[in-house]
C-alpha cells in the first residue's frame, strides 16, 4: 500500500507513489518531465493512515520528509495525541518534540471527567464531611481549570482530550 505521494510543481510531469524515504529517493532521483527534465520540487501528501492529523501539524516536505520518517512516523498511542499537540497547538518545533513529550499529561475524556479523577485521587474532599460533599459543584471546578489554563480540552484524531503541561 503506498500512503504517500510526491506531486511535482512541474505541471509537464506526473507524481508518483511511494512508501518510505529510501522509495521516496530512488524514484525522485531519476524522475522526468515530459521534455525529458529532471524534476526537482516535489509536493509531499499523505495519503493514507492513522498519522495524517500529525504529519499536517508537522507541515511534512522534501526537506523534512527523512526526519518523518526516522522519527515520527512509528509513533502511536499517546505519544502519537502528545506530538499533535505539541505540533499543532503549541507550535513546537519539530525537533524538540519527541524530547520533551514526557512534560505533556493526557487525559481521554471531558474536563469534568478530569476533575472527577483528579478531585478523587488527590483527596480534595477528604477533610470536608460527607453529607458536604454533595455541594461540591465540579463542573464550576472544571470550567475553573480550564479558564485558568491549567488544563485544556480538545478534539484529537475523533476523540476528546484533557491536556495539561507537566
Amino acid at each position: 500500500m503506498n500512503n504517500y505521494h510526491a506531486t511535482p510543481y512541474d505541471q509537464s510531469a506526473l507524481g508518483f507513489y511511494f512508501d518510505n524515504y529510501e522509495d521516496y529517493q530512488t524514484k525522485a532521483e531519476n524522475h522526468i518531465n515530459e521534455y525529458g527534465d529532471l524534476v526537482e520540487e516535489f509536493e509531499i501528501q499523505f495519503i493514507d493512515g492513522d498519522n495524517h492529523q500529525l504529519f499536517s501539524a508537522l507541515g511534512i516536505n522534501q526537506a523534512n520528509l527523512e526526519t518523518w520518517f526516522n522519527d515520527f512516523e512509528s509513533l502511536e498511542g499517546d505519544d502519537l495525541i502528545r506530538a499533535i499537540y505539541m505540533a499543532e497547538y503549541l507550535n513546537t518545533d519539530m525537533s524538540e518534540i519527541l524530547d520533551r513529550l514526557d512534560e505533556v499529561g493526557l487525559f481521554e475524556g471531558r474536563a469534568k471527567d478530569y476533575a472527577e479523577e483528579y478531585i478523587e485521587d488527590c483527596g480534595l474532599l477528604d477533610e470536608m464531611p460527607e453529607n458536604l460533599r454533595y455541594y461540591f459543584d465540579v463542573e464550576a471546578f472544571a470550567r475553573d481549570m480550564l479558564l485558568s489554563g491549567d488544563i485544556c480540552e480538545m478534539e484529537i484524531m475523533g476523540n476528546t482530550y484533557v491536556i495539561w503541561e507537566c
